[in-house]
């Protein structure tokens, strides 16, 4: 967990350093329990098409080093807050329970410009649950995770749509009751660079 947090962090400070491309971002969260990423893309229809409702929202800053003319690297550190609803079904008796969730994120991928608006990414993240909440109690944290995304860019406006997955189930206890999810979201941004 340590190496793929400096990992992350050395990834960062290397897109800042470059400055090639800052920016602020911020968007909403659609947390999708249990889907894996071969049903993320019907579920990314859906969010567009209105169906998948939002849980949360983000904001941060992201940072883009072009390595060339279509390779960059990529980093990010966003502030986010969702909700998490899990149900656990123990001994036939079947358990709903509803945790705020607030977090620091970093991220570190490479990307590739495929027109001279459409970018497509991939990466690592790292998360760490911040506050003293029920979620923060419960569930074991930091964690990692791998992220893919892609991007239009327009003037000085961005629109991103990630799917970050995390890299190991999430357990935990909540008042004697044994809990676990496997994380995944999607995260819609819309960034504008400084």
């Amino acid at each position: 967990m340590r190496k793929i947090f400096l990992l992350s962090l050395l990834a960062f400070s290397s897109v800042a350093l470059g400055q090639s491309r800052w920016g602020l971002r911020t968007g909403l969260n659609y947390t999708l329990n249990a889907v894996q990423l071969d049903q993320a893309v019907s579920s990314a229809q859906g969010i567009f098409e209105g169906t998948v409702p939002d849980n949360g929202y983000h904001l941060g800053v992201y940072g883009r080093q072009f390595l060339g003319d279509q390779l960059y690297a990529s980093g990010s550190a966003i502030y986010g807050k969702d909700i998490q609803i899990i149900n656990q079904t123990v001994d036939g008796m079947t358990t709903t329970s509803r945790f705020d969730h607030q977090f620091v994120q970093l991220d570190a991928g490479l990307g590739v410009r495929l027109l001279k608006f459409a970018r497509a990414e991939g990466g690592i993240h790292f998360i760490n649950a911040i506050g003293n909440s029920a979620y923060s109690q419960t569930f074991e944290s930091p964690t990692a995770g791998y992220n893919l995304g892609l991007g239009v860019d327009v003037w000085k406006l961005s629109l991103d749509l990630v799917y970050y997955a995390s890299l190991q189930d999430h357990q935990g206890d909540w008042n004697g009751i044994p809990l676990s999810y496997e994380r995944s979201q999607f995260m819609l941004s819309v960034g504008a660079k400084l």
